[in-house]
């Protein structure tokens, strides 16, 4: 099976698959399409000329994981999606947010799913559970941490100033 380099970390990525199913070249809509992980990904699906849709609130059509209601328009014609939760796929109610967009996407055809999770955390458990029970294939990313947090973003300041800071005690 082809495997995209997706330029993050090996260290920080552990993928499980479901089925060795080639991948379609069908529409592949990526949650948080402008993020740290998903505009890496959407990029190597341009590069490659693989018909990808950006799902993001500034999208067309927006994708927004509050609003259940604009969710069709989004999975309209998609095969495969990438599933980045926003806020934090460990916060309570993730996993109902999740099963309710996994069950909405494979009642509009989408065949594979891929969960960008987490490591340990109960709630991000939970929501493996539930893109795992929803009917297509599936596969599971389980992150801990990406270099992209010392190169943008809240921790690069420190970085450059010759320290390294982590949220922690």
């Amino acid at each position: 099976m082809e495997r995209l380099n997706l330029a993050l970390s090996t260290e920080c990525m552990t993928s499980y698959q479901h089925s060795d199913h080639q991948p379609s070249e069908d529409l592949i809509l990526i949650t948080g399409g402008t993020g740290k992980t998903g505009r890496r990904i959407a990029d190597r699906l341009a590069a490659r000329g693989r018909p990808s849709r950006i799902g993001s609130r500034a999208g067309s059509p927006a994708f927004d994981w509050d609003e259940p209601a604009g969710w069709a328009a989004a999975l309209r014609g998609v095969r495969a999606a990438y599933l980045s939760y926003y806020p934090d796929i460990a916060v309570p109610g993730a996993d109902r947010t999740i099963s309710a967009f996994a069950v909405a996407a494979v009642e509009a055809g989408v065949r594979r799913l891929v969960l960008l999770s987490g490591r340990g955390e109960p709630g991000a458990a939970e929501a493996e559970r539930v893109v795992q029970s929803a009917g297509a294939e599936w596969t599971v990313l389980r992150c801990s941490w990406f270099n992209q947090n010392f190169s943008e973003g809240y921790l690069l300041e420190p970085i450059l100033d010759g320290r390294v800071e982590l949220p922690a005690g």
